[in-house]
Protein backbone atom coordinates (compact mmCIF):
# COMPACT_ATOMS: atom_id res chain seq x y z
CA UNK A 1 0.00 0.00 0.00
CA UNK A 2 3.10 2.55 0.91
CA UNK A 3 4.46 1.64 -2.13
CA UNK A 4 1.38 2.38 -4.43
CA UNK A 5 0.89 5.78 -2.81
CA UNK A 6 4.79 6.15 -3.19
CA UNK A 7 3.95 5.72 -7.21
CA UNK A 8 1.40 8.11 -6.47
CA UNK A 9 2.98 10.87 -5.74
CA UNK A 10 6.08 9.97 -7.72
CA UNK A 11 3.85 10.04 -10.82
CA UNK A 12 2.13 13.48 -9.89
CA UNK A 13 5.55 15.20 -9.77
CA UNK A 14 6.31 14.04 -12.94
CA UNK A 15 2.92 15.58 -14.46
CA UNK A 16 3.76 18.57 -12.43
CA UNK A 17 6.65 18.64 -13.48
CA UNK A 18 6.23 17.84 -17.13
CA UNK A 19 3.58 21.06 -17.29
CA UNK A 20 6.46 23.47 -15.37
CA UNK A 21 8.86 22.65 -17.62
CA UNK A 22 6.01 23.31 -20.25
CA UNK A 23 4.68 26.46 -19.46
CA UNK A 24 8.51 27.75 -18.79
CA UNK A 25 9.03 26.76 -22.37
CA UNK A 26 6.04 28.58 -23.66
CA UNK A 27 7.02 31.95 -21.61
CA UNK A 28 10.49 31.65 -22.77
CA UNK A 29 9.08 31.19 -26.67
CA UNK A 30 6.64 33.63 -25.94
CA UNK A 31 8.92 36.54 -24.91
CA UNK A 32 11.45 35.91 -27.97
CA UNK A 33 8.64 35.70 -31.02
CA UNK A 34 7.20 39.27 -29.02
CA UNK A 35 10.73 40.95 -29.03
CA UNK A 36 11.20 39.77 -32.55
CA UNK A 37 7.48 41.17 -33.34
CA UNK A 38 8.24 44.23 -31.78
CA UNK A 39 11.08 45.00 -33.56
CA UNK A 40 9.96 44.16 -37.37
CA UNK A 41 5.79 44.41 -37.60
CA UNK A 42 6.36 43.55 -41.11
CA UNK A 43 7.02 40.08 -39.97
CA UNK A 44 3.52 40.04 -38.81
CA UNK A 45 0.36 38.95 -40.68
CA UNK A 46 -2.30 42.29 -40.59
CA UNK A 47 -4.71 40.68 -38.21
CA UNK A 48 -2.08 41.45 -35.39
CA UNK A 49 0.08 44.00 -36.51
CA UNK A 50 -1.78 46.96 -34.24
CA UNK A 51 -1.53 45.19 -31.54
CA UNK A 52 2.29 44.77 -31.95
CA UNK A 53 2.26 48.76 -33.10
CA UNK A 54 0.46 50.60 -30.01
CA UNK A 55 3.10 48.52 -27.66
CA UNK A 56 5.72 50.75 -29.81
CA UNK A 57 4.22 53.70 -29.09
CA UNK A 58 5.93 55.99 -26.76
CA UNK A 59 4.50 55.57 -23.39
CA UNK A 60 1.45 57.73 -22.31
CA UNK A 61 1.56 59.48 -26.30
CA UNK A 62 -1.28 58.62 -27.30
CA UNK A 63 -4.81 60.46 -26.30
CA UNK A 64 -7.68 58.59 -28.08
CA UNK A 65 -7.70 54.85 -29.10
CA UNK A 66 -10.08 53.33 -31.98
CA UNK A 67 -10.80 50.02 -31.49
CA UNK A 68 -13.04 47.71 -33.28
CA UNK A 69 -12.91 45.52 -37.15
CA UNK A 70 -11.61 46.89 -40.79
CA UNK A 71 -14.53 48.93 -40.70
CA UNK A 72 -12.43 51.30 -38.37
CA UNK A 73 -9.21 51.11 -39.97
CA UNK A 74 -10.58 51.92 -43.31
CA UNK A 75 -12.91 55.30 -42.16
CA UNK A 76 -10.66 56.92 -39.15
CA UNK A 77 -7.24 58.05 -40.00
CA UNK A 78 -5.14 59.64 -37.46
CA UNK A 79 -2.67 61.30 -39.73
CA UNK A 80 -5.35 63.23 -40.57
CA UNK A 81 -7.04 64.33 -37.21
CA UNK A 82 -3.42 65.02 -36.56
CA UNK A 83 -2.35 67.55 -39.69
CA UNK A 84 -5.63 69.29 -38.97
CA UNK A 85 -5.98 69.16 -35.20
CA UNK A 86 -2.77 67.98 -33.65
CA UNK A 87 -4.34 64.93 -31.86
CA UNK A 88 -2.48 61.99 -31.30
CA UNK A 89 -4.75 58.84 -31.69
CA UNK A 90 -4.18 55.02 -32.96
CA UNK A 91 -6.34 52.87 -34.66
CA UNK A 92 -6.42 49.04 -32.70
CA UNK A 93 -8.64 47.60 -35.13
CA UNK A 94 -8.50 44.14 -36.86
CA UNK A 95 -10.38 42.50 -39.81
CA UNK A 96 -13.35 40.71 -38.28
CA UNK A 97 -12.49 41.53 -34.57
CA UNK A 98 -14.50 40.39 -32.29
CA UNK A 99 -15.89 41.76 -28.87
CA UNK A 100 -13.05 39.43 -26.76
CA UNK A 101 -10.33 40.69 -28.81
CA UNK A 102 -11.21 44.47 -29.04
CA UNK A 103 -11.27 43.95 -24.49
CA UNK A 104 -7.87 42.35 -25.02
CA UNK A 105 -6.94 45.29 -27.58
CA UNK A 106 -7.48 47.82 -24.94
CA UNK A 107 -6.39 45.93 -22.00
CA UNK A 108 -2.60 46.10 -24.10
CA UNK A 109 -3.21 49.54 -24.65
CA UNK A 110 -4.10 50.52 -21.32
CA UNK A 111 -0.83 49.12 -20.75
CA UNK A 112 1.56 51.65 -21.78
CA UNK A 113 -1.30 54.89 -22.82
CA UNK A 114 -3.53 56.84 -20.96
CA UNK A 115 -5.78 57.70 -23.96
CA UNK A 116 -8.19 60.51 -22.55
CA UNK A 117 -10.55 59.13 -25.01
CA UNK A 118 -11.88 55.67 -26.50
CA UNK A 119 -13.58 55.26 -29.88
CA UNK A 120 -15.33 52.13 -30.26
CA UNK A 121 -16.56 51.26 -33.95
CA UNK A 122 -19.94 49.24 -33.04
CA UNK A 123 -19.76 46.29 -35.81
CA UNK A 124 -17.89 43.67 -33.10
CA UNK A 125 -21.14 44.33 -30.99
CA UNK A 126 -23.26 42.33 -33.63
CA UNK A 127 -20.76 39.36 -34.53
CA UNK A 128 -22.22 36.59 -32.65
CA UNK A 129 -21.33 32.81 -32.83
CA UNK A 130 -23.01 30.10 -31.18
CA UNK A 131 -22.11 29.77 -27.50
CA UNK A 132 -19.65 27.19 -27.68
CA UNK A 133 -17.65 29.08 -30.58
CA UNK A 134 -18.17 32.23 -28.27
CA UNK A 135 -16.97 30.01 -25.42
CA UNK A 136 -13.45 29.21 -27.58
CA UNK A 137 -13.01 32.64 -28.31
CA UNK A 138 -12.75 33.81 -24.92
CA UNK A 139 -10.38 30.85 -23.96
CA UNK A 140 -8.28 31.30 -27.05
CA UNK A 141 -7.86 35.36 -26.49
CA UNK A 142 -6.65 34.76 -23.28
CA UNK A 143 -4.16 32.56 -23.91
CA UNK A 144 -3.28 35.05 -26.72
CA UNK A 145 -2.74 37.56 -23.94
CA UNK A 146 -1.02 35.75 -21.64
CA UNK A 147 0.82 33.64 -23.73
CA UNK A 148 1.79 35.85 -26.67
CA UNK A 149 3.38 32.81 -28.74
CA UNK A 150 -0.17 32.35 -29.97
CA UNK A 151 -1.09 35.27 -31.65
CA UNK A 152 2.60 35.54 -32.91
CA UNK A 153 3.16 31.77 -33.75
CA UNK A 154 3.09 32.41 -37.52
CA UNK A 155 6.19 35.18 -37.49
CA UNK A 156 8.74 32.13 -37.83
CA UNK A 157 7.48 31.47 -41.77
CA UNK A 158 8.80 34.94 -42.99
CA UNK A 159 11.72 34.50 -40.81
CA UNK A 160 12.64 31.47 -43.07
CA UNK A 161 11.64 32.35 -46.00
CA UNK A 162 11.98 36.19 -46.16
CA UNK A 163 8.14 36.53 -46.32
CA UNK A 164 7.18 40.14 -45.44
CA UNK A 165 3.38 41.50 -44.35
CA UNK A 166 4.10 45.56 -45.42
CA UNK A 167 1.03 47.45 -45.46
CA UNK A 168 0.69 51.36 -46.15
CA UNK A 169 -0.35 51.68 -42.72
CA UNK A 170 -0.25 55.12 -40.52
CA UNK A 171 -0.90 54.28 -36.84
CA UNK A 172 -3.32 51.49 -37.57
CA UNK A 173 -5.51 53.10 -40.18
CA UNK A 174 -4.36 50.93 -43.99
CA UNK A 175 -5.05 53.32 -47.01
CA UNK A 176 -7.07 51.30 -49.29
CA UNK A 177 -7.76 52.74 -52.65
CA UNK A 178 -9.81 50.48 -54.68
CA UNK A 179 -13.44 51.73 -55.90
CA UNK A 180 -16.43 49.76 -56.17
CA UNK A 181 -19.91 51.21 -55.85
CA UNK A 182 -22.38 51.30 -53.56
CA UNK A 183 -25.38 51.44 -56.59
CA UNK A 184 -28.77 50.60 -54.08
CA UNK A 185 -29.62 54.63 -53.14
CA UNK A 186 -28.40 56.05 -49.83
CA UNK A 187 -31.89 55.25 -48.24
CA UNK A 188 -30.78 51.94 -46.87
CA UNK A 189 -30.92 53.95 -43.13
CA UNK A 190 -34.57 54.17 -43.51
CA UNK A 191 -35.77 50.65 -43.62
CA UNK A 192 -38.16 50.24 -40.95
CA UNK A 193 -36.43 47.19 -39.28
CA UNK A 194 -37.30 46.53 -35.62
CA UNK A 195 -34.63 46.95 -33.08
CA UNK A 196 -32.21 43.80 -32.80
CA UNK A 197 -31.68 42.13 -29.35
CA UNK A 198 -27.80 42.33 -28.30
CA UNK A 199 -26.65 38.97 -27.27
CA UNK A 200 -25.85 38.20 -23.59
CA UNK A 201 -22.55 37.29 -23.74
CA UNK A 202 -21.63 40.67 -25.80
CA UNK A 203 -23.41 42.68 -23.31
CA UNK A 204 -21.20 41.02 -20.55
CA UNK A 205 -18.24 41.92 -22.39
CA UNK A 206 -19.12 45.39 -23.27
CA UNK A 207 -19.49 45.91 -19.32
CA UNK A 208 -15.77 44.68 -19.16
CA UNK A 209 -14.90 47.61 -21.85
CA UNK A 210 -16.57 50.00 -19.72
CA UNK A 211 -15.03 49.55 -16.46
CA UNK A 212 -11.84 49.24 -18.08
CA UNK A 213 -12.13 52.53 -19.41
CA UNK A 214 -13.32 53.51 -16.55
CA UNK A 215 -10.56 52.48 -14.23
CA UNK A 216 -8.32 54.03 -16.97
CA UNK A 217 -10.41 57.24 -16.66
CA UNK A 218 -11.00 57.14 -20.14
CA UNK A 219 -14.09 58.47 -22.20
CA UNK A 220 -15.89 55.55 -23.92
CA UNK A 221 -17.61 56.52 -27.67
CA UNK A 222 -20.00 54.38 -29.74
CA UNK A 223 -19.76 55.00 -33.11
CA UNK A 224 -21.34 53.52 -36.56
CA UNK A 225 -19.28 54.39 -39.63
CA UNK A 226 -21.10 54.65 -42.51
CA UNK A 227 -21.89 50.91 -44.30
CA UNK A 228 -24.77 50.04 -45.75
CA UNK A 229 -23.78 46.48 -45.44
CA UNK A 230 -23.64 46.25 -42.10
CA UNK A 231 -26.01 48.90 -40.50
CA UNK A 232 -29.80 49.52 -40.79
CA UNK A 233 -32.37 51.17 -38.88
CA UNK A 234 -32.69 48.22 -36.62
CA UNK A 235 -29.07 48.30 -35.30
CA UNK A 236 -29.34 52.32 -35.41
CA UNK A 237 -32.11 51.66 -32.67
CA UNK A 238 -30.37 49.23 -30.84
CA UNK A 239 -27.33 51.16 -30.64
CA UNK A 240 -29.33 54.02 -29.33
CA UNK A 241 -31.69 52.42 -27.19
CA UNK A 242 -27.90 50.59 -25.55
CA UNK A 243 -26.34 53.72 -25.29
CA UNK A 244 -29.11 55.37 -23.61
CA UNK A 245 -29.00 52.84 -20.79
CA UNK A 246 -25.35 52.66 -20.08
CA UNK A 247 -25.48 56.77 -20.56
CA UNK A 248 -22.42 56.41 -23.32
CA UNK A 249 -22.56 59.01 -26.23
CA UNK A 250 -23.44 57.42 -29.51
CA UNK A 251 -23.06 58.64 -32.66
CA UNK A 252 -24.26 56.82 -36.10
CA UNK A 253 -22.47 58.30 -38.64
CA UNK A 254 -24.83 56.27 -40.79
CA UNK A 255 -27.70 59.04 -40.05
CA UNK A 256 -25.52 61.77 -41.37
CA UNK A 257 -24.34 60.30 -44.70
CA UNK A 258 -25.47 63.62 -46.18
CA UNK A 259 -23.89 65.67 -44.07
CA UNK A 260 -20.36 64.04 -44.23
CA UNK A 261 -20.38 64.15 -48.14
CA UNK A 262 -20.72 60.38 -48.52
CA UNK A 263 -21.17 59.26 -52.64
CA UNK A 264 -20.88 56.03 -52.69
CA UNK A 265 -20.05 56.13 -56.67
CA UNK A 266 -16.55 57.28 -55.28
CA UNK A 267 -16.36 56.24 -51.88
CA UNK A 268 -17.21 52.94 -51.18
CA UNK A 269 -14.50 50.33 -51.60
CA UNK A 270 -16.19 47.08 -52.02
CA UNK A 271 -20.01 47.87 -52.61
CA UNK A 272 -21.07 48.39 -49.69
CA UNK A 273 -19.14 47.38 -47.49
CA UNK A 274 -15.88 49.25 -46.07
CA UNK A 275 -14.75 52.78 -47.08
CA UNK A 276 -11.88 53.92 -49.26
CA UNK A 277 -9.37 56.72 -48.68
CA UNK A 278 -12.01 58.67 -50.47
CA UNK A 279 -14.44 58.15 -47.84
CA UNK A 280 -11.96 58.25 -45.08
CA UNK A 281 -10.77 61.57 -45.41
CA UNK A 282 -14.67 62.63 -45.78
CA UNK A 283 -15.43 60.41 -42.58
CA UNK A 284 -12.56 61.57 -40.64
CA UNK A 285 -13.08 65.13 -41.13
CA UNK A 286 -17.01 65.00 -39.81
CA UNK A 287 -14.81 63.57 -36.44
CA UNK A 288 -12.25 66.02 -36.19
CA UNK A 289 -15.09 68.50 -36.16
CA UNK A 290 -17.24 66.39 -33.30
CA UNK A 291 -13.83 65.87 -31.40
CA UNK A 292 -12.62 69.58 -31.86
CA UNK A 293 -16.52 71.16 -30.39
CA UNK A 294 -16.95 68.10 -27.84
CA UNK A 295 -13.53 66.89 -26.32
CA UNK A 296 -10.52 69.02 -24.44
CA UNK A 297 -8.00 66.34 -26.65
CA UNK A 298 -4.69 68.42 -26.91
CA UNK A 299 -2.87 70.08 -29.77
CA UNK A 300 0.84 68.42 -29.70
CA UNK A 301 1.60 69.84 -33.12
CA UNK A 302 4.60 72.04 -31.32
CA UNK A 303 6.03 69.48 -29.33
CA UNK A 304 8.91 67.81 -29.62
CA UNK A 305 8.21 64.99 -28.42
CA UNK A 306 5.67 64.56 -31.43
CA UNK A 307 8.61 65.78 -34.05
CA UNK A 308 8.47 62.74 -36.18
CA UNK A 309 4.53 63.10 -36.13
CA UNK A 310 4.69 66.20 -38.58
CA UNK A 311 7.13 63.99 -40.63
CA UNK A 312 4.92 61.47 -40.98
CA UNK A 313 1.87 63.31 -41.50
CA UNK A 314 3.46 65.14 -44.70
CA UNK A 315 4.15 61.78 -46.69
CA UNK A 316 0.90 60.81 -45.27
CA UNK A 317 -0.52 63.58 -47.36
CA UNK A 318 1.39 63.24 -50.19
CA UNK A 319 0.07 59.37 -50.87
CA UNK A 320 -3.86 60.24 -50.08
CA UNK A 321 -3.87 63.44 -52.33
CA UNK A 322 -2.45 60.95 -55.36
CA UNK A 323 -5.13 58.44 -54.31
CA UNK A 324 -7.92 60.54 -54.05
CA UNK A 325 -7.27 61.86 -57.63
CA UNK A 326 -7.24 58.57 -59.03
CA UNK A 327 -10.48 58.01 -57.28
CA UNK A 328 -12.89 61.01 -57.81
CA UNK A 329 -11.67 61.20 -61.80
Amino acid sequence: MQDFNEMKKDKAKRITGFFGILVALILVFSGVLTDISMKDDNLIQSRNKSMAQIQKQKKNSIDMIVVGDSLSYSAISPMQLWNSYGYSSFVCAQSGQRIQETYSMLQTAFENQKPKLVIMETNPMFRVRGKSEEIQSSMLETCNRYFPIFRYHDVWKPLLFGKQYSEQGYNGFLIRAGKKAYGKGETYMERPLKTEKIDAGISDYMDKIMALCEKNNARLVLVSVPSPRNYNNGRHNTLQQYAKEKNLTYLDFNKSVKDIGINWKQDCLDKGDHLNISGATKVTAYLGDYLHNNTDLKDHRGETAYKKWNKKSKEYQRLVASKIFVIRQ
